[in-house]
């Protein structure tokens, strides 16, 4: 079975492939000037030697711009192609990539999104510090981060018992895109 699957990130573009179980993978650097919706599509167009069956990308938490660009292309090419979708959120896929770290995100307002013990909240960099100093394994944007996060997705889905129920392309907001942070809150 076909499968592509993408990540974006700041000023990153992440795709992999896995077909009859080989594994194809590309990372691009943005170029000033470009832009994630911009070049997309395009490198996905050149990266695919056929149609997939499965598109496979994450709902967040992040950047929420970066969010709605891959949700909108995959339900593009979900219509396109007649595929399926796979979009588990990018705390649990961190955490299933790294055996069992605590995932963390940066939010981009002076805190990250992280998940401890199964609770999704919001931490500062001096209570991962803490974390850190205690011995625990953090990984994502503090930690060991992914080269190619569009690579663990197709790993987890080739192992997850029941992918069929992440096929909700629904962004995942541990806040709403309006929040407004004591830092930057002018009022």
């Amino acid at each position: 079975m076909a499968i592509l699957g993408f990540s974006l990130s700041t000023g990153v573009c992440q795709l992999a492939w896995h077909h009859d179980g080989v594994f194809k993978e590309q990372v691009t650097v943005l170029e000033s000037g470009q832009t994630h919706a911009g070049i997309l599509t395009c490198l996905i167009k050149d990266f695919l030697p056929m149609p997939p069956k499965v598109v496979a990308t994450t709902t967040g938490p992040g950047s929420f711009t970066s969010i709605r660009i891959q949700l909108a292309t995959a339900i593009g090419l979900k219509i396109g192609y007649g595929a399926t979708l796979f979009c588990p959120n990018t705390l649990d896929l961190l955490q299933w990539a790294f055996d069992g770290a605590i995932p963390v995100i940066d939010s981009f307002r002076g805190d990250y999104f992280a998940k401890i013990d199964d609770t999704v909240g919001c931490i500062t960099e001096q209570e991962l510090n803490v974390l850190k100093t205690q011995g625990k394994s953090i990984c994502g944007d503090m930690g060991q981060a992914p080269k190619n996060l569009a690579l663990h997705l197709l790993q987890y889905y080739l192992v997850h018992p029941n992918p069929e129920s992440l096929g909700t392309p629904e962004p995942y907001y541990v806040r709403t895109p309006e929040y407004k942070t004591r830092a930057n809150y002018q009022g």
